[in-house]
């Protein structure tokens, strides 16, 4: 007979390990979530500068006014400036160093602000009902960025 007594087995023991997530985050899951989000678009925002202000990186800093630019340009010659910047690249390339993953994520990447609270708090999954599952159910979800979904879904 199954123990009906004391020592009954748990839940566990019937069956193999027993998951217990939720299907949907509490507030403070999520708003530590949209922190965490907008902690991640400052980094990338704040290397982004950093590599403008050091002629590395192409950006949006860069074309602000028209007098920067032109104070720019009485400063050094063009011709000097672009090779410096070949330079610059050019020995950040020697290093193993780039600038391609930080543009790539500012052209691909949808900052927190401009996501749906649909992106943000589930992803697409094809073998789920509805192609929606809980970011919570993904591995690592606190560490691994899930901002780009099918379009559609």
């Amino acid at each position: 007979m199954l123990g009906l007594g004391a020592f009954r087995p748990t839940a566990p023991l019937f069956g193999g390990l027993l998951w217990k997530i939720p299907w949907r985050l509490s507030r403070p899951q999520k708003l530590r979530h949209r922190r965490r989000l907008r902690r991640v678009d400052t980094v990338v925002a704040t290397l982004e500068r950093a590599l403008v202000r050091n002629g590395l990186a192409k950006g949006e800093a860069e074309s602000t006014t028209a007098a920067a630019a032109a104070a720019n340009a009485n400063a050094k010659p063009k011709g000097a400036a672009k090779k410096g910047k070949k330079e610059a690249e050019l020995s950040l390339v020697r290093k193993g160093l780039s600038t391609h993953a930080i543009e790539r994520w500012k052209t691909e990447m949808p900052s927190e602000a401009e996501m749906v609270p649909k992106d943000k708090y589930t992803i697409f999954d094809r073998k789920v009902r509805g192609y929606r599952k809980t970011i919570r159910k993904l591995p690592k979800w606190t560490r691994v960025s899930q901002r780009i979904n099918p379009p559609g879904f």
